[in-house]
C-alpha cells in the first residue's frame, strides 16, 4: 500500500502553530472563527500570492477541496463554499483542513512510502490527520472551548456536533 507520509508533528504543536496564526490576525480571542473571511480576504494577505478556486462538481467530481502547497492554491468544489457561506459546519471544516493541508504541507515535508496493508501509520506522521487536527483547532480552538459541552462547542464555534466532540476529548493529549 502506498501512502503519504508526513513529517511529524503533535497536536500540542498544531495548536501552538494555529495560536500563532489567530494573534496575527488579531482572531485569537473568536470562538466563531470566520474562515471563509479568512479564506478570501486574508490569506492573501498572509500569502501575497495565494490563489483560491472555486470550481464547480463537474470539474471537481467527489473532492470537496484540494490544496497545492508549494503552488499557495487551495480549490473548494462550489457548492461546498457556497455552504460554508452559509455557515455549514462540515463545509466550514473542509476548508480549515485545506488551510491546514496549505500551510503545514510542503513538497520538502511529505514523502511517499511503501507499507504492508497491516502497518498503519502513526497519526501524527498522516498528513489528512494533520490537517483534520489543524482544522479543528483553527475553528474551535482548545484553549478557548475548555469547560464547554459538546453542544456549546457546536453552537458557538460553527463545528459538527463530531468535531466538536474530538476537540474536547483531545484537550489534555
Amino acid at each position: 500500500m502506498t501512502c503519504y507520509k508526513a513529517q511529524g508533528v503533535s497536536r500540542k504543536d498544531i495548536r501552538r502553530f494555529v495560536k500563532k496564526i489567530k494573534k496575527l490576525v488579531g482572531l485569537e480571542n473568536e470562538l466563531y472563527f470566520p474562515i471563509v473571511e479568512f479564506l478570501e480576504n486574508i490569506l492573501p494577505e498572509i500569502i501575497p500570492d495565494f490563489q483560491l478556486e472555486i470550481l464547480p462538481r463537474l470539474v471537481m467530481g467527489d473532492k470537496h477541496g484540494e490544496t497545492f502547497p508549494n503552488r499557495n492554491i487551495i480549490r473548494i468544489r462550489e457548492d461546498v463554499y457556497d455552504r460554508a457561506v452559509e455557515g455549514g459546519e462540515r463545509d466550514r471544516m473542509t476548508i480549515a483542513h485545506e488551510i491546514g493541508h496549505l500551510f503545514m504541507h510542503e513538497e520538502e515535508n511529505i514523502s511517499l512510502c511503501r507499507m504492508n496493508s497491516k502497518q498503519r501509520l502513526p497519526a501524527y506522521e498522516d498528513p489528512e490527520w494533520q490537517a483534520d487536527a489543524f482544522g479543528g483547532e483553527l475553528l474551535a480552538s482548545s484553549y478557548l472551548i475548555e469547560g464547554m459541552s459538546p453542544c456549546d462547542v457546536r453552537d458557538k464555534c460553527g463545528v459538527t456536533i463530531s468535531a466538536a466532540r474530538v476537540q474536547l476529548n483531545a484537550l489534555h493529549k
